[in-house]
């Protein structure tokens, strides 16, 4: 492997969020007897999740990612002109969140590099969540870092610098590797090496995930086993 090190983006990344979520949105309102176009309404939440984030002043204070999902549910009905839900039914819908799927060529790859290098999640969800995934779905790590641990949302220089640290690695030791690029440009700033996956259906078919430019980033790779 080319770094002692890597860390992983997990919600569109290495997990599906896009299928479980809309089927969710799906069940919802097919049982309030409403016709929804499920994968429009998930991107219009995931789109609200990062207003949200971005809006969030860094303190100690911590604001779960699953409050903030719960939350934007209720503004994307009102946005779309649906029935607002009860506290209660946006609560348990955004549990979705917390139910991702990991890609296929997932499991495969981290075995094969966690057995040169170190592995680790670097994620803006919440602790309980990572728990919860990588339990339910035996994907593993050496370590399990998220934004929650560091009081910071990505790309807060402070998430990647302390994750280094408690690693024992210097920047140019390890790399990022995320289906983002707004996450890889901050990573490479701090002098990380980074890896592009593409995930062209992280926002389901039709879907428009954002793309980086051609030779941005240290590597681009379509499946985790190929990363180097």
């Amino acid at each position: 492997m080319q770094y002692r090190a890597y860390l992983f983006d997990m919600q569109g990344t290495l997990f599906d969020f896009f299928t479980p979520v809309a089927a969710a949105v799906s069940t919802y309102f097919a049982d309030r007897g409403l016709s929804v176009d499920s994968a429009e309404f998930t991107r219009a939440w995931r789109a609200d999740y990062f207003r949200r984030v971005g809006a969030i002043p860094q303190s100690p204070t911590w604001t779960t990612v699953q409050s903030l999902y719960g939350a934007g549910f209720g503004d994307v009905c009102e946005q779309l002109h649906l029935p607002s839900p009860s506290p209660a039914d946006a609560e348990s819908v955004a549990e979705s969140w917390q139910r991702l799927v990991p890609w296929p060529d997932v499991r495969p790859g981290l075995d094969g590099i966690r057995k040169d290098a170190l592995t680790a999640t670097l994620s803006n969800t919440d602790m309980s969540t990572i728990v919860t995934l990588c339990r339910d779905t035996d994907i593993r790590f050496d370590a399990y870092f998220t934004a929650e641990l560091f009081g910071r949302f990505k790309p807060d220089p402070s998430v990647y610098l302390t994750a280094l640290r408690y690693l024992g690695v210097e920047a140019h030791e390890a790399a990022l590797v995320a289906s983002h690029p707004y996450d890889l440009r901050a990573a490479d700033e701090l002098g990380l090496g980074t890896v592009y996956v593409n995930r062209p259906l992280e926002f389901g078919e039709g879907g428009s995930p954002d793309t980086p430019l051609d030779g941005e980033f240290g590597q681009t790779v379509d499946e985790v086993p190929a990363i180097r």
